[in-house]
């Protein structure tokens, strides 16, 4: 009689391993996140990158309806 009961002590143990390696597989998946980020952003320190857009043309434009050179640039 307790062999046929047994097969839910079974089910529990097997929930409760699959519970621990989900949670150990996101842990992982998080210090993988957290190391790519971080190389990222030591590769953008490193040669002065930056993540923000550009400013596209408005950098060198003095005026943006004349469409000329800023007069730092020589323009």
């Amino acid at each position: 009689m307790g062999s046929i009961f047994s097969g839910n002590k079974d089910a529990k143990r097997a929930a409760e391993q699959a519970r621990a390696d989900a949670e150990r597989s996101r842990q992982i998946q998080q210090v993988a996140n957290d190391q790519q980020l971080a190389q990222l952003t030591a590769a953008d320190t490193d040669t002065g990158a930056s993540r923000r857009p550009s400013r596209g043309r408005r950098l060198f434009v003095s005026d943006a309806n004349s469409g000329g050179l800023a007069t730092k640039l020589g323009g």
